[in-house]
């Protein structure tokens, strides 16, 4: 029997979205194609004609939420305003993550990227963290920052966004406020005092 193709779009991308939805509420432990199928109202065969197994479709997730994020990123920044750079970008990253819960819990909850902030590394495998290090250096270029203080002012700068974007996704923290209006008063203030 033939099956039914399926009808709400692009089955692919609602897998990867499922899957996402999926991990961030029961954690990787047991994910599988045959939970996910599951969960969309598709055949485990469906699944697998666009995955051949579950690490493949990991790896389709990792690809997907780091270029949505990258996109995010680099939406608002401008080359000719790069004194606001960092905070605009602050305030996508912030926001992105309010707004998909389930890609904060994807991407922060392995060890598969590598950022190095030490005294001899400023650098990292992880190409949203390298789109924020390049916008902050050059918006800190641009308030003419001591290149000495680069590493530190931009671990004040991701630690901001981060912990915000942390908070916006913890299940027991609410806030009532614009996320995007808080980040950009805290990253103001930090870009400030740089």
């Amino acid at each position: 029997m033939k099956e039914k193709p399926y009808h709400h779009g692009n089955l692919q991308t609602k897998l990867i979205e499922e899957g996402l939805a999926l991990i961030h509420e029961k954690g990787r432990g047991d994910f599988s194609l045959r939970k996910l199928s599951k969960r969309v109202g598709v055949s485990p065969t469906a699944c697998y004609n666009h995955f051949a197994n579950v690490d493949e479709l990991l790896a389709e997730m990792k690809n997907y939420v780091t270029k949505k994020f990258c996109d995010a990123l680099l939406e608002d920044i401008d080359e000719s305003e790069m004194a606001t750079a960092a905070i605009r970008m602050g305030k996508s990253y912030v926001n992105f993550f309010a707004c998909n819960p389930h890609y904060f819990t994807f991407i922060y909850d392995n060890e598969e990227y590598r950022i190095n902030l030490t005294e001899a590394a400023f650098e990292g495998d992880f190409a949203p963290f390298n789109i924020f290090k390049e916008t902050a250096v050059k918006c800190m270029e641009h308030h003419h920052i001591d290149k000495e203080r680069y590493r530190d002012n931009l671990l004040v700068m991701w630690a901001t966004v981060h912990g915000l974007a942390a908070m916006a996704n913890m299940r027991g923290f609410h806030y009532g406020g614009d996320w995007g209006l808080l980040t950009e008063t805290l990253l103001d203030t930090k870009i400030n005092l740089l």
